[in-house]
Order: C-alpha cells, then structure tokens, then sequence
C-alpha cells in the first residue's frame, strides 16, 4: 500500500458542558515531524499524542491543533507562604518584646496577610476530558490515514505510469544501439581518417584506438541499469510501509544513467530519447516527493 504524506482530518468530543475539537493536517518531510496547538494545561498529553501519531505514519510534517470550548474542571490547591508568614510572626514577636506590648494573633488575622495562601491551580485537567480528547484525535488520524491512502493509491498509479514510460524509452534505445554505435564508429573513423589523410599511421593502431573510442559511445550498460532501476520501481510499488526514499533514491538513479547515456551520444535520435526519459523522470520525482 503506498502513501501520500498529505492528509486533513478533525473530530470533535462532547463531554457535558465541554465541546472537544482536534484537527490534523499533514504534508511531507523528509522524517516524522510534530507540531503541537493546544492549551497548556494539555501539554502533558504531547507524548501519548506522539505515540498515536505513529501508530498511523512512518513519514511526514504532523500539525495538532486541538480546541477546548467550555469552562474546564481544574483541580485547585492552596499553598502557604512559609517563609513569608515565619517572617510576619517573628517580627510580631520582636515587636512585642521591643514595646512591652501583649496580644496573640488569631486565624483571623494570618489570613488577612497578603500572599501568605496562594491558591493555584494543577497543570492538567481531569482523566475523563484527557481521554476524550485522545479519542478524537484517534479519530482524526484515521480520517487523516484514509485520505493519505486514497492519494497514495493516486500517486502509486501515476508513478507507474512513468515507469512504464521509461521502459519503453529505454527499450527504444536497446533496440537501436548497435545502431547507434555503429553510426559513432563510422563518424569518428572518417573524422580521424580525414585528420591523418596525410600522415604516416599504423592503420591496425589508428582502429584500435576507434574500438576504444567506440566502446565510450556505447550505452549498452546504462540501458541495463535503467531497466533494472524501472523494475526496482515497480517492485516498491507493490510493497507495504514507507517507500518513498528508496523510490527518490531510485530516482536520482534513473537520472544519473540518462544523463551518462546523454553525455555519451552525440546521435540526434539518442539526444531525443535521453530529452524525454529527463522528463519523465522529473515528472516521477516530483510524485515521490509526496510519498511516504
């Protein structure tokens, strides 16, 4: 099964007065990327989203937004300001003794100091609102992992589509390479028997040196590579989990013999053929790029 890094997916949760909403959107990178939106008091919650994130992709940019409309149910704790309120009743203490004064201080009283209690609320929310929200975004994945497939089965379509051009490209020029050799056998035999027209040359040394420069003409190795590289293609398209760096790899193959086969021939047929296999390698590039 091939996949697209490309996808969208939302889901909403109810939960009493508390309207849950999670959107994940996805597009490629070259590894497994997050980034996360959503209230702080849910930041705890990042590496059990992570680890849900990877049950559904191998590759790709992961975005998370996640709303939280509704008043939510925050657990609250009072702290007491020991050191401040030490502070307060030592100096009373000192004032006392200074001033001859008498008196006890009451409850009443520490509580009217200022910052003495600090009531905070606790960093995350209730269980019941955490897996909710964990449900959705369960939710969004697969719809977000649906639509990756569906694109994925496009892209898969498309790209080999290509790879049957190639072939047919490259099976056009093994049909006509001997040919084409012979043709630059010919052409660099007359330009080199017009060069030494009047010099004094061994003839079997002036052939040998053309077999030579022949067999540099000779694209017979590339065309091999490049229809082993197409079945290699065809081959990562059947098969399951993340393919798409081995298909740019491939890739960038495919491309490396055509420019070689292009560098090698100076035959204007070879040069039309090699213009248009860059092309359709181009065009695959471009489809695996997006490919899981």
């Amino acid at each position: 099964m091939v996949k697209s890094m490309t996808g969208y997916g939302q889901a909403t949760q109810k939960l009493d007065e508390l309207q849950l909403s999670v959107e994940v959107k996805t597009v490629n990178h070259r590894f497994l990327d997050f980034s996360f939106k959503m209230p702080r008091e849910l930041m705890a919650l990042e590496d059990r989203m992570k680890s849900q994130v990877k049950q559904y992709f191998e590759r790709g940019r992961v975005d998370i937004f996640v709303n939280v409309n509704g008043k939510t149910e925050t657990n609250q704790a009072i702290h007491v300001n020991w050191p401040l309120l030490n502070q307060y009743i030592d100096r009373v203490e000192e004032i006392k003794q200074h001033k001859n004064l008498s008196g006890q201080l009451d409850i009443e009283q520490l509580f009217q100091i200022e910052d003495a209690f600090v009531i905070e609320e606790e960093d995350h929310i209730n269980s019941e609102v955490e897996q909710a929200i964990l449900d959705a975004l369960g939710e969004a994945l697969s719809r977000v992992d649906r639509m990756r497939i569906d694109e994925g089965e496009a892209l898969k379509t498309d790209v080999y589509q290509f790879a049957q051009e190639i072939e047919q490209l490259t099976k056009s020029l093994d049909r006509d390479k001997d040919k084409f050799k012979q043709n630059y056998y010919e052409k660099v035999t007359n330009r080199l028997n017009e060069f030494v027209a009047d010099a004094n040359v061994d003839e079997n040394r002036l052939l040998q040196e053309i077999a030579i420069l022949t067999d540099k003409g000779d694209i017979t190795e590339e065309i091999t590579r490049l229809l082993s590289h197409v079945e290699q293609v065809k081959s990562l398209l059947q098969q399951d989990g993340s393919i798409g760096r081995r298909l740019d790899f491939l890739t960038q193959e495919l491309h490396r013999e055509a420019n070689t086969i292009g560098s090698k021939s100076n035959d204007v047929q070879v040069s039309k053929v090699t213009v248009d296999l860059k092309s359709v390698i181009e065009k695959i590039k471009e489809q695996v790029q997006n490919i899981e």
